[in-house]
């Protein structure tokens, strides 16, 4: 009975999917979403992400690493295939002064090394601009 609930519950969480092939970063980041109540699930390949984003018909959210080699791909796989909203992560190189991120369907782009809160924030902040869009 108990396991039947917990099912439950773990469904309605949001599902979060962490597309970065650095597995410690990836690793950190799963860890917080999760105990702040998110189901995540980690990807460190093109592969992995979409399997992932085909799997979860109710995903919420891709953070994609701009650094990953595919990520051009995973996010208009996203884009293309989800309503999920996608924030992108880049590094010392900034891939937004590259490309019009926003034109791939990131919403947001935020600066290695990152920290939880400003990744807790935006999220809050992407969810509700979204909710108050619909």
């Amino acid at each position: 009975m108990l396991s039947d609930i917990e099912a439950k519950i773990k469904r309605s969480a949001p599902t979060v999917i962490i597309a970065d092939q650095h597995h410690i970063a990836r690793a950190a980041l799963a860890y917080l979403l999760t105990y702040d109540g998110y189901r995540v699930f980690q990807a460190d390949s093109f592969k992995a992400a979409v399997s992932h984003i085909n799997y979860n018909e109710d995903l919420a959210l891709l953070i994609a690493d701009l650094e990953m080699p595919d990520w051009r791909s995973i996010v208009r796989h996203a884009v293309k295939t989800t309503q999920a909203l996608v924030i992108g992560i880049e590094g010392y190189h900034p891939i937004s002064k590259i490309y019009d991120l926003r034109e791939r369907g990131i919403r947001l782009c935020l600066q290695k090394p990152i920290n939880y809160s400003d990744v807790r924030n935006a999220i809050r902040v992407q969810f509700a601009a979204r909710s108050s869009v619909a």
